[in-house]
């Protein structure tokens, strides 16, 4: 029997998508019924430092980066990511592959009922995207820093430090707190309340030379890989860190054949005063000419992503 380690964080969420993830690969790596897969836990930045922003940490790559680490030193064969969660460029060596299809997209809005849909006046929220979306909804709320894992921000909800928090749909759904008798869900539509990129995504990171990777690229979800090769091709190209306030959303037609298909990118981008912001539809298979369109007629001030 072949072991092989896939590394994770250890949150009750990061555990299930890589239960989610190991439990597709059992099903179609029949050929190679010798393999044994285990997750490998790791304690990340992002969690160390788990009471400040995200920024004054380092930004993007915090809940990614000693396990993008283990992963080219081949102390882990695999690793399970939240796409949303990762840097824009990752280790040359290594591919982000899309191997369950998309959860949904969507920010939500949570409030308790005893709220009576109140208009909330303190949210809680890490995010610059969510920070600056929600002010165009609620301009007179106050946005106060909210971090941990997912149960630990809805108890903070319950205590009442906040009237309202704003979480991934995905992430709720996943952990069945989706429906929790105590609290309100407001979806926030993703075609105005533009998600960031890769949220809902589930990204297997994987060594371009370890044996498995040819069977592996053989398992993503195209739509799903589409969606993640686009949105973080904007992500590199607008250069945007967790800094700012930023989102994009790729997503395919629903048409029958592939053939007929068409995708579409929306985005902005909220940097030194100035709000960008287009979208743009074509063929999925020629998303990186879309992306050179959606982007050409803007002229970015290039910053390090943070």
């Amino acid at each position: 029997m072949t072991e092989i380690k896939i590394g994770t964080r250890g949150s009750r969420l990061a555990l299930i998508q890589t239960e989610m993830v190991i439990r597709r690969l059992q099903q179609e790596l029949t050929a190679d019924s010798d393999l044994s897969f285990h997750p490998v836990t790791f304690t990340t930045k992002g969690e160390i430092f788990g009471n400040v922003s995200l920024s004054s940490i380092g930004g993007r790559g915090v809940f990614s980066g000693e396990i993008e680490e283990a992963l080219v030193a081949g102390k882990v064969d695999l690793a399970v990511h939240s796409a949303k969660d990762l840097p824009s460029e990752v280790h040359s060596e290594t591919a982000l592959l899309a191997v369950i299809p998309r959860e949904d997209p969507a920010d939500v809005l949570i409030m308790p009922k005893t709220r009576n849909g109140d208009i909330p006046k303190i949210i809680g929220t890490g995010s610059p995207r969510r920070e600056f979306l929600i002010k165009k909804i609620y301009p007179e709320a106050e946005c106060r820093l909210l971090r941990g894992n997912v149960p630990t921000r809805l108890e903070k909800l319950k205590s009442g430090e906040y009237d309202a928090i704003i979480l991934a749909a995905a992430g709720i759904k996943r952990l069945g707190l989706d429906h929790e008798e105590c609290f309100d869900y407001i979806k926030l539509p993703p075609d105005s309340f533009i998600p960031a990129g890769g949220q809902g995504i589930i990204a297997l990171q994987v060594r371009k030379d370890h044996r498995l990777f040819t069977s592996l690229e053989k398992l993503v979800h195209r739509r799903t890989q589409t969606a993640l090769d686009a949105e973080r091709l904007v992500l590199r190209k607008t250069g945007a860190g967790c800094h700012e306030a930023t989102g994009v959303h790729a997503f395919s037609s629903a048409l029958r054949t592939e053939e007929e298909e068409t995708l579409t990118v929306k985005y902005f981008l909220f940097r030194n005063g100035r709000l960008f912001s287009d979208s743009v539809t074509g063929d999925p298979k020629r998303y990186k000419e879309l992306i050179d369109r959606l982007l050409g007629s803007h002229s970015f001030t290039a910053t390090p992503e943070e």
